[in-house]
């Protein structure tokens, strides 16, 4: 499976998105205050996002999506 990541951190309502490539259903979505908080707790590094996103970047995101479900 493939996946791509969509976000845009920098903005007065910061996003996140995870979207199967294939069927282009997202998995994972965050924004505004949600990911807010994940960025400030540091459980979110911007720099992570930097280059290519890689496999262990996808399958964090989505254990840390099932570890704070909101």
């Amino acid at each position: 499976m493939t996946y791509l990541i969509d976000a845009w951190f920098e903005r007065k309502n910061p996003y996140l998105r995870v979207i199967h490539c294939t069927t282009g259903v997202s998995v994972v979505s965050w924004q505004g205050e949600v990911l807010a908080k994940k960025l400030q707790s540091g459980a979110i590094c911007i720099e992570d996002f930097e280059g290519e996103p890689t496999q262990e970047l996808i399958k964090d995101l989505f254990l840390l999506d099932c570890l704070h479900q909101e």
